[in-house]
């Protein structure tokens, strides 16, 4: 024992960044909202110094200078904004999220690596699965009387602990925190499945590329704990995009991949499913949001409260020169103003991260944070994937962005920094990925239509 702790003394100590890094990518999920961050600072803080000491310089790379770009319209934003406080402490708070992406495309620049954090981030997600899966089915059994209601899992899990924080700030924030739908170490069910989205199609890769049975094992229990912890939170959007990023990997995998991805689809259908029926109220009375039993009238009432919020935006967006062009300020608290006063909805965003976009930086903001998604795309697209690992790699961290974006179609996906920084690693690992491997660099139309015709040989001879 004393052997091991010295050996991992003495690889620490010959790289501390990268340890500092694995642990926020492992802790951020888990720990709370106000203590994630500061783990994130002081492992940068360990990274530049190791970095100064060994005469290097960070890098940044194309989306990196891209994103500093965006970040840097949300910063100039305050100045227009009518909630400067909001808007320069949210584009901040980017700012600081930001420098996860940096580590990882400084220290994550061989496979072994990315394969660790891809890991790393699967088991955080099933941990965070098996705590909000007591959480509903403790809740559940005190439903139906079968339980004291001491004896249910709290949910949010820093339930007590946030109130007791978010009480002695200067400012006031406001937390749905729900009793009928689980949130593991997530202040809210949405916040933990976009986690769970994310993961998903990772635990796959992972699945289908296990060396050994052992390892088999464990990630099949993985993306079990996984799929129950997306079940758990009851969230409509983020089950069944679960359920079609799954089809949508099998039409691609299902050749060479048969069957472990059958293998994966049957917890996946066996446990989501049922979630989704609840939900509308088909089999169990449970999760309305304050407890009032009715989940299916309470699910109507929100399909339908946020058509009334698009409506809403996209009626002041067409009639509001400045919003529509250059937006109403960074953070969505300006958002949460107009649908209240202009709309009568007590609303705080946009539940879309395309209009929310819009709503804060205009149209300018959205079209520049299409073209930093689309090159991380088009990074994806420019790797050589002439073998299985390499191509389940590249496609699983594709539908894992593809799958978060589209949750984010239905509800807003920068809400908080659990949920910002999901995107700021996978464009951390979509650049760490993009350096590890042979690829051919798109640099006009010609060589887009090569790397095209390429990209779909490899997928005809994965199929």
């Amino acid at each position: 024992m004393k052997e091991k702790l010295s050996d991992l003394k003495n690889k620490y100590r010959q790289n501390p960044g990268w340890y500092w890094l694995m642990a926020t990518i492992f802790l951020f999920p888990i720990l709370p909202e106000y203590i994630s961050p500061f783990i994130l600072f002081i492992g940068f803080i360990v990274f530049k110094v190791q970095w100064s000491r060994e005469g290097r310089k960070a890098k940044v790379g194309t989306l990196g200078k891209m994103m500093m770009g965006f970040m840097a319209l949300a910063l100039v934003s305050t100045l227009w904004s009518s909630t400067k406080l909001s808007s320069f402490s949210t584009a901040m708070l980017w700012w600081g999220m930001f420098l996860v992406q940096v580590m990882i495309y400084n220290l994550a620049r061989t496979r072994q690596r990315i394969d660790k954090l891809l890991s790393l981030m699967v088991v955080s997600g099933a941990i965070n699965g098996i705590v909000s899966t007591i959480q509903i089915v403790t809740y559940t059994l005190y439903r139906f009387e079968k339980i004291p209601k001491n004896l249910v899992m709290i949910t949010p899990f820093y339930r007590i602990l946030d109130k007791a924080v978010y009480g002695i700030l200067p400012f006031e924030i406001n937390t749905n925190m729900w009793v009928t739908r689980a949130s593991g170490f997530f202040s809210n069910p949405n916040l933990l499945s976009s986690y769970m989205i994310l993961v998903f199609p990772i635990s796959i890769y992972l699945f289908i590329n296990s060396k050994t049975h052992k390892q088999r094992v464990f990630y099949w229990f993985m993306n079990v704990l996984i799929s129950c912890g997306l079940s758990s939170t009851m969230t409509r959007a983020g089950c069944f995009i679960a359920i079609f990023g799954w089809i949508f990997m099998f039409i691609f995998l299902a050749k060479k991949y048969a069957k472990p991805m059958l293998q994966i689809c049957i917890p996946t259908i066996l446990v989501i499913i049922p979630s989704i029926l609840t939900r509308y109220g088909l089999i169990f009375q449970t999760v309305g949001q304050f407890g009032s039993g009715n989940g299916g009238e309470e699910a109507k009432q929100s399909s339908a409260a946020h058509f009334k919020i698009w409506e809403s935006l996209i009626n002041y967006l067409t009639t509001h020169i400045k919003a529509f062009f250059i937006g109403l300020g960074f953070g969505v608290e300006e958002t949460g103003q107009v649908l209240s006063s202009c709309y009568d909805l007590n609303k705080p965003h946009a539940h879309n991260f395309v209009l929310e976009t819009w709503m804060e930086l205009g149209v300018i903001g959205v079209i520049f944070l299409f073209i930093i998604l689309l090159c991380a795309f088009g990074k994806m697209l420019e790797i050589n994937k002439n073998n299985g690992k390499k191509f389940t790699l590249v496609f699983c961290v594709f539908t894992s962005m593809m799958t978060y974006l589209v949750f984010g179609l239905t509800d807003y996906i920068f809400n908080s920094p659990k949920q910002i920084i999901l995107m700021f690693i996978l464009l951390g690992l979509t650049q760490a990925i993009s350096y590890c491997y042979e690829k051919t660099i798109i640099k006009d139309t010609h060589s887009l239509i090569e790397v095209a015709a390429l990209e779909i040989e490899n997928t005809i001879h994965q199929k």
